[in-house]
């Protein structure tokens, strides 16, 4: 007997701030972040935010639908100039969503519980659904790989650069993001 899926209409109906996510149809709780997975996270987000402004990376979790059984919170997102004039329109108007668009970038920051799901499902779902880039950034292996689609995953690791597409002028280098020295 298979187990019902759950839909985005049934996932909108969940009160909000519910920690959960809907992947293939079910309802996924992550436990909180480590905390190298939140330095991480940090760390990337005071960088982006230099290239991008603030505006554009609104704090997660937000929701991104990507189809009728899936709709993902990822640890980044990078917004496209017209979902957040979008998304300001729809505030103005009395209008409030957690949904963004499609990011042009998003960032999956990994841990041994995530890691499988983020790289053999969501970074695939997300790029057909029309994310141009999706970074999957690893601390325990302490390297960047970055997915578009249409190409092979680039993995940066150690000095080597992880140049971003779709963010003119990103580059960041996975030993310098991975330092334990206090920034």
């Amino acid at each position: 007997m298979l187990e019902a899926l759950y839909t985005r209409a049934e996932y909108d109906r969940l009160p909000e701030g519910f920690p959960a996510e809907l992947v293939e149809g079910c309802l996924v709780k992550e436990p909180a972040p480590a905390f190298d997975h939140g330095r991480t996270g940090a760390r990337l987000r005071a960088i982006l935010q230099e290239h991008v402004g603030i505006d554009r990376l609104p704090l997660t979790p937000c929701d991104v639908a990507v189809d009728e059984h899936n709709v993902y919170q990822p640890d980044i997102v990078v917004l496209a100039e017209e979902d957040l004039a979008r998304l300001d329109r729809e505030r103005r108007l009395g209008r409030h969503t957690s949904y963004v668009g499609t990011p042009v970038l998003v960032v999956e920051i990994l841990s041994p519980s995530t890691a499988a799901r983020d790289r053999d499902v969501k970074a695939d779902r997300m790029l057909g659904a029309g994310v141009v880039e999706v970074w999957l950034v690893d601390p325990t292996q302490r390297s960047i790989e970055i997915r578009s689609a249409g190409t092979d995953a680039r993995v940066s690791v150690g000095a080597d650069e992880a140049r971003s597409q779709v963010v003119l002028g990103l580059v960041v280098v996975p030993r310098e993001l991975f330092s334990d020295a206090t920034r």
